[in-house]
Parts: C-alpha cells; sequence; structure tokens
C-alpha cells in the first residue's frame, strides 16, 4: 500500500473516531446542563472544541455551544469539519474501502448537513440530532467490520481509530477531572464521564461497590475489558501495528514497537494512585506525550511526512 494511502486511511479513521467521541460528549454534557449540574460551564469545552477564532464573544448559551462545536464550519476543530475530512480522505481511497463504507461516510456528510439536523440543534430537541448522528457512527464502525477485507487498509484503519480514541479520552478525563476540583460533586462528575464513554452500564455491573474515584479511574485508564480504557485502547493499536511486520522496514518497525512497548509498560506498571485525581492529571499529560510522540513516529516512518 502507498503511504499516501495508508495515510488517509488512517486519518478517515481518526476524524470519524473524533467525531463519533465529540457527539457522545455534548450529548451527555447536554443532559448534564439540563438535569443535574447547575450552573453547567460550557466555556471549558468551547475552549477544548472550539479554534479561538470560532468561539462567540459572549458567554455560550447550550444551543451557542453545541452549534459551534457540531456544526459551525468556521470552527476548524468541529463535527461537521471531521465529517468533511474524513469523506475527503475516503473519496481519495475508495478502492482501498468498500462501497459500503463510503456511502457510510457519504450518509453521515449529508445528515449532518442537512437542515433538519441544524433546526433541531438550535431550535428543537439537540439530544434527537446528535442520536442520528450516533446512529451513523454506529452504521459506519459496523459496516467496516461487516464488509472490509482485513488487509492494510483495515489495519491502518484500526491503528487510527484507537489512537484517536486514546488521545481523546484522556482529554475527556482531564477535563472532568477538572470539573471536579472546581465544582466538587464527585459522584455527578463521575457518572457523566462515564455516560460520555458508553461505560456507566459496565460500571455497574463490573464493580460491585458504590462508585468512586479509584473505581472509575480504573475502569478508564486500566480495564481491559472496556472498549474505551486508556490500556485497552493501547493495546489494540499495538495489536494492529504487529499485523505490519512482514510488510515494514525492519528498523522502522522496531522502532515504533519500541515505543508501543514502553507507553504501555509505562502504564501497567507506573504504579497510578488512582484515587489521587493530581496524580492522574500527571499521568495523563505524560502518557499524551508519549501517544503523540508516537503518532508522529508513525507519520515520519510509515506515510512519509518530513520532520
Amino acid at each position: 500500500m502507498l503511504s499516501r494511502v495508508a495515510d488517509a486511511v488512517f486519518w478517515m479513521a481518526r476524524y470519524m473516531e473524533r467525531s463519533d467521541n465529540m457527539l457522545r460528549s455534548m450529548r451527555t454534557n447536554y443532559i448534564a446542563s439540563q438535569d443535574e449540574i447547575p450552573d453547567f460551564s460550557w466555556q471549558r469545552w468551547m475552549d477544548w472544541l472550539c479554534t479561538p477564532a470560532a468561539q462567540p464573544q459572549v458567554p455560550p448559551t447550550y444551543r451557542d455551544a453545541l452549534q459551534h462545536i457540531l456544526l459551525k464550519k468556521e470552527n476548524d476543530t468541529s463535527v461537521l469539519i471531521n465529517i468533511i475530512r474524513a469523506r475527503e480522505n475516503a473519496r481519495s481511497v475508495q478502492d482501498y474501502i468498500t462501497k459500503e463504507v463510503w456511502q457510510c461516510i457519504n450518509n453521515y456528510f449529508h445528515q449532518i448537513r442537512s437542515q433538519e439536523t441544524e433546526n433541531l440543534i438550535l431550535f428543537g430537541d439537540p439530544v434527537t440530532a446528535m442520536d442520528e448522528l450516533l446512529r451513523e457512527s454506529t452504521l459506519f464502525y459496523g459496516t467496516v467490520d461487516m464488509t472490509m477485507s482485513r488487509g492494510e487498509g483495515y489495519t491502518f484503519l484500526n491503528i487510527g481509530k484507537y489512537m484517536e480514541r486514546l488521545l481523546r479520552n484522556l482529554d475527556i478525563v482531564e477535563l472532568k477531572i477538572n470539573e471536579l476540583e472546581s465544582d466538587g460533586n464527585e459522584v455527578i462528575q463521575w457518572k457523566y464521564l462515564l455516560y460520555a464513554l458508553s461505560g456507566y452500564e459496565f460500571h455497574s455491573k463490573y464493580y460491585k461497590n458504590a462508585m468512586s474515584t479509584e473505581s472509575v479511574i480504573d475502569q478508564v485508564i486500566m480495564n481491559t475489558q472496556f472498549p474505551h480504557a486508556i490500556l485497552y485502547c493501547l493495546l489494540q493499536v499495538e495489536r494492529y501495528f504487529l499485523r505490519l511486520e512482514g510488510i515494514s522496514v525492519p528498523e522502522h518497525f522496531r522502532e515504533i514497537q519500541f515505543l508501543l512497548g514502553k507507553a504501555i509498560s509505562n502504564l501497567r506498571y507506573g504504579n497510578i494512585p488512582l484515587a489521587d485525581v493530581h496524580h492522574v492529571k500527571e499521568f495523563i499529560v505524560h502518557t499524551r506525550v508519549e501517544i503523540k510522540t508516537l503518532s508522529s513516529k508513525l507519520a515520519s516512518l510509515y506515510f512519509g511526512y518530513s520532520n
């Protein structure tokens, strides 16, 4: 596979995963702002998910925030822009993905650009609009699994998906810790963190005791049975990367393998004090640096990016 094709498939997956992550976070935050968290601060999420030029000049209402994060063309990080970029990458590699996968992304693009979606977000029930978009996302993942051959394209797609999920989940956990430190309400903040990661039901079944900081952080960082856990995502990146050994330049493969192994070892044996959110934040910062270094090295060695 040409490096430019691998790069396009990799980033197609990253943009799709990023969109899914943002939608789940915004859906959860909207419900939290209307339900159990008074004076919910949308500004933190705007600061994370919007470019400065796209932010409103006055404190955002929830509809302002949702419009900017989901639909604003001027916001370079909006869900709409991510879907446009995923579609552009998919269009450039149609010979390497199935027609069903292309159709899913194209349908998603038309759904998010529809007047009905915009009207629901601006004037109606935003949850309905986000649920419709999340169905498109879920359909994409199912179609990939059902129709894609298990070749190099599928491998790079999954590396991109899990690397993006890993980075976004680190950001979400850090944001929730910041909210907890400033606003309190430990149980409520952790509950909505788990909702954002589709992990609330998992927690109630896997952890038998009452929800606590230690059990939630263990789930979202260390639990390899939870598909949004940091360690689970990192192990999936390693799993798919190892499939590239036979087609890789040996020294390039060994360099990425070393970085992956180091990150996994630091996570598994780093003795993170799960009940201490201050030390968890330090771990998040360190892990983010490791993963971004890994991503940069992968880009230079496998996708032909120059430093």
